[in-house]
Order: C-alpha cells, then sequence, then structure tokens
C-alpha cells in the first residue's frame, strides 16, 4: 500500500486528543497508549510507530509499522518546478527571395508529435537574421501555441517560454503537465536560402520535486485507495485534498514490510507499505529530529533536508 500525509510546518500540538491542522507526528506504542515520538527515542524505546496528519477535525494515520521492519528511509528537499525556454537561433542573409517557415512542436510527455502550429513569412534577398526574427515575431504573435506561454524576440533569435503544469491557458483551461517543444525551420528561396538555424534550450524543463501542482496530482491519485474515491457516481464528493499547489514540498519516503521479511509480495499479495511525507519546504526539522534518532537504531543514516 502507499499513502501520503502533508504537512504545512505547523508544530505538532494536541487539543483534546487531536492533533492540530496541518502538523505532522510521528506516535509511539507505550504503556501510556499512542504518544509522541521523542527526539532520541529508539527501538528500543518502542518497536512500532506510526505516522499522523492533523486536519483540523480529524487525523489521518498510516499505519503501524515496526522499526526492525524498515527497508528503505530517504527523502529529497524540494525544488519547485521550471519553464522550458526553448531559442531558435537565424544566422546569415538570405540568398534570394522567398519563404522561411518555422514549425513550432509540442512534443509534451513526447506523445505529440504531430501537434504543431507553422508560421511562414516573406522574405526579400539580403533579408538579414534580424529582419526574419522580426517579421517571425508578429507572425507568431498573432496566433501563439497554446502550449507556449510567450516569445522575446532577442534580435537573432527567439526565445519561446512554455507553460509548466497548473498554469492557466488562453482558453481558460489548465496545463496538465510541463512543456516540451522542438522546431523545424525550412527555407525556400529558389537558389539555396543561405539563412542557417541553431536550437538550444536557455531553460531546461523540470518538474522539480515536490512541487505543489505534482504533490496534488499525487494526493487525488491516491485518494482511491486511501478514501475509496475514484471519481464515480457512487461517491460524487470529493474528500478534502490537504496540498497546496502554491508550496514546494520536501519529501520524505519511509518504507517497511509487514512481517518483516526483505520480499515484495507474499503469495502475490502486497507486502510493503509505502509512506510518504510532503512537510511545506524547510519545515521539516522537528519531523527529522524525531525520526533520524529512531531510524539510526535500525542502521539508517540520518535524512536532512
Amino acid at each position: 500500500m502507499r499513502q501520503l500525509l502533508i504537512g504545512d510546518g505547523t508544530a505538532a500540538s494536541y487539543s483534546n486528543n487531536l492533533l492540530a491542522a496541518g502538523s505532522i507526528d510521528i506516535q509511539k506504542l507505550s504503556a501510556d497508549g499512542n504518544t509522541s515520538l521523542v527526539p532520541g527515542d529508539t527501538i528500543s524505546d518502542s518497536d512500532s510507530i506510526r505516522f499522523v496528519q492533523g486536519t483540523g477535525d480529524k487525523q489521518i494515520a498510516s499505519p503501524w509499522i515496526k522499526g526492525k521492519n524498515v527497508v528503505a528511509y530517504g527523502g529529497k528537499a524540494g525544488a519547485a518546478q521550471t519553464a522550458e525556454v526553448a531559442r531558435i537561433a537565424l544566422a546569415t542573409n538570405a540568398v534570394a527571395a522567398g519563404q522561411h517557415t518555422l514549425k513550432v512542436i509540442n512534443l509534451t510527455n513526447g506523445a505529440e508529435p504531430f501537434n504543431f502550429k507553422s508560421y511562414t513569412i516573406t522574405v526579400a534577398a539580403g533579408a538579414t537574421p534580424t529582419t526574419q526574427c522580426t517579421a517571425f515575431t508578429t507572425a507568431i504573435n498573432a496566433d501563439l501555441p497554446y502550449w507556449v506561454n510567450s516569445i522575446t524576440n532577442n534580435g537573432t533569435s527567439i526565445d519561446f517560454t512554455c507553460f509548466k503544469k497548473g498554469e492557466s491557458l488562453a482558453d481558460g483551461s489548465v496545463q496538465s503537465e510541463l512543456v516540451h517543444i522542438d522546431f523545424a525551420f525550412e527555407a525556400i528561396d529558389g537558389n539555396g536560402n543561405g539563412t542557417a538555424d541553431t536550437i538550444t534550450y536557455q531553460t531546461a524543463g523540470s518538474r522539480g520535486f515536490g512541487d505543489g501542482f505534482y504533490i496534488r496530482e499525487f494526493e487525488e491519485e491516491l485518494q482511491g485507495s486511501g478514501f475509496g474515491y475514484y471519481n464515480r457516481v457512487e461517491l460524487p464528493v470529493q474528500p478534502t485534498l490537504h496540498s497546496v499547489t502554491s508550496n514546494v514540498y520536501d519529501m520524505y519516503h519511509i518504507v517497511a514490510s509487514k512481517d518483516g521479511s526483505t520480499t515484495s509480495g507474499i503469495n502475490g499479495v502486497d507486502n510493503l507499505i509505502e509512506i510518504y511525507i510532503a512537510i511545506d519546504e524547510n519545515d521539516g526539522v522537528a519531523f527529522e529530529n524525531q525520526l533520524n534518532g529512531y531510524l539510526a537504531s535500525a542502521n539508517f543514516a540520518p535524512v536532512i533536508l
């Protein structure tokens, strides 16, 4: 099973046995019942722990896992996604009058090779790269591809800044994935065009890590197994979402087996518990202080993000 718990950095505290909204706590089994794991606690203090998320009106808890059954522990610091900036640069003048065509190709997810827009300009003999870029900029801005956020004319080159996941498009829809594009340039003037093109990526598009829009997608994916919500008519009201798309989250990952074995399945049944903890960037120190010492007693190196 997989589970995602989300915290906003709120310090763990309880009121009437209810964990504060937005906080993440680690509980241990003890003679006093379920109590918070204390920094410095080890497996000898409690053989089992669980992770708890406060939501304000209830708590979401992971299954209990035994410290000795943990098979993996790691984490990665959050990083926001970055938009791709692709550049096409033109060099040398046109040899003769003719038509030059620039095709902007949407290759998002590698699945749309035929999703493109073409722009054709008429050039005079001797037209410079600057003249051509100006004409292309005018044509493109008049019919900007829906997957391109903006373009910038640099003189002899044009930069295309693409959309990121979650950004609003011109038609009011929302971009579902980070955009990746490519170009094709063709110059036809009857006598050899004399205009060469170079394609570079000034900024590589990156999904980042722990970006709020991708955490929201992950949270929604797990609502079926966590809440029985599969966007069906039988359960039309979606459970509350706790991720904030404008946030960036540090991510922690704990994997434990259910029975202490090192295999991932028992007669075909999943034997692993995977727990993902997303905590608002730079607010995971308290969580690390709780967990690092405990898992050090299971021979895991500390995770410090």
